[in-house]
């Protein structure tokens, strides 16, 4: 139940994030660095949960939400 509370954090962060658009294509593996603004206690929430850094796990929660809507 605190993995669904803690991914359902994680979509709503997707939801509102403030994510820059780049103009790379999807067979583009070049790296951008984008800059989101989050929560402070979803950060601490994520770190006491996942283990790992907080950009790997937005980065796994990204990945995760773009193969359910089908564009990964």
């Amino acid at each position: 139940m605190a993995r669904k509370q803690n991914l359902d954090f994680v979509d709503q962060a997707v939801k509102s994030a403030n994510l820059k658009e780049s103009n790379t294509t999807s067979t583009n593996k070049e790296k951008k660095i984008k800059t989101i603004q989050i929560l402070v206690d979803w950060e601490d929430k994520i770190k006491n949960y996942y283990g790992g850094t907080v950009a790997s796990y937005i980065t796994m929660a990204i990945q995760e939400k773009m193969k359910r809507d089908g564009i990964l």
